[in-house]
């Protein structure tokens, strides 16, 4: 009797290794379909392929030298961290100030939690049209709104140093019920029992929210952070259907650039070194704040 239940067992523990391996399956595609088309684009940013040829030259980081000698990359380059920094900084702040508002209880809290969440249905392909119709110099809304109180028209999509700022403004407004709904998460993440301490303690309402629940939410800022920083560095529909990279080059991004050099210039060798360039910075900057959220989950 005893040696009939080996057998079983072993039969037991080989049947479990093949169903851990059939639910590895899947991943191991995934992760084929992911690794293999990366490291083609790798490979084509080393050569000086076209578009419409099928013969290519291996020219090793020729593209990478060329590009950062080339003052329309280092603009684009620029404008591509600017706008980044801008509306990831910008969307904080003012997260955390609608954050402020959705937090206090009130009657009017579950309408405006609901009023926040509108832009977020929208698609950004949409939004941008919509703003850039309202935006027109001669017959957009904006600019008749502000007559009415005695200010000046702007040239807000069309003036080299009011476009990259409006698209900020653009972006800020479609993202920011993303932003806001993270931090909010964070924010009611926060043990009552904490709040309920500092209550007694006669802490107020700011005073909780300043010395308890923005150092609690120090992760999610992080979080936050590491999802508009990634979304902002390959922001294209929303910039390329409203100025195209335009005035001159006020708004042209790494991302602009290289759709150019693919499929206006058929430069596809350029084009996929502008991409990984851009797949770099975004690697360094994704990993730097990884570690900073799991640093900061380790003390939490």
């Amino acid at each position: 009797m005893p040696s009939s239940g080996k057998p079983r067992s072993l039969g037991t523990k080989q049947k479990n290794e093949l169903i851990l391996k059939l639910m590895l399956f899947p991943s191991v595609i995934a992760l084929i379909g992911i690794m293999v088309p990366f490291l083609i684009g790798v490979f084509t940013s080393m050569t000086d392929s076209k578009l419409y040829e099928s013969t290519y030259r291996f020219v090793f980081l020729r593209n990478y030298i060329a590009n950062f000698r080339n003052q329309t990359f280092r603009i684009s380059l620029r404008n591509t961290l600017v706008y980044t920094v801008c509306a990831m900084a910008l969307q904080l702040v003012m997260g955390m100030l609608v954050v402020a508002l959705l937090d206090i209880k009130s009657r009017a809290q579950t309408f405006m939690r609901t009023v926040v969440i509108f832009p977020l249905l929208i698609p950004p392909i949409v939004s941008s049209l919509m703003w850039k119709t309202m935006l027109q110099p001669s017959s957009g809304v904006v600019n008749y709104l502000l007559s009415l109180i005695g200010v000046a028209p702007g040239t807000w999509l069309t003036g080299l140093k009011t476009a990259l700022f409006t698209l900020i403004l653009m972006d800020t407004w479609v993202y920011l019920p993303f932003t806001s709904i993270i931090l909010l998460a964070g924010v009611q993440s926060l043990p009552e029992d904490i709040i309920e301490s500092a209550r007694i303690d006669g802490a107020s309402g700011l005073e909780q929210f300043l010395y308890l629940k923005i150092p609690w939410m120090k992760k999610y800022f992080i979080l936050t952070m590491l999802f508009r920083i990634c979304d902002s560095l390959k922001a294209f529909e929303l910039i390329y259907s409203t100025t195209k990279g335009g005035p001159m080059n006020a708004t042209r991004t790494l991302n602009i650039l290289a759709y150019e050099e693919a499929f206006r210039w058929s430069n596809i060798g350029t084009a996929e070194s502008i991409i990984f360039t851009l797949w770099i910075i975004a690697f360094l900057v994704s990993s730097f704040l990884l570690k900073a959220w799991n640093r900061s989950a380790a003390d939490m």
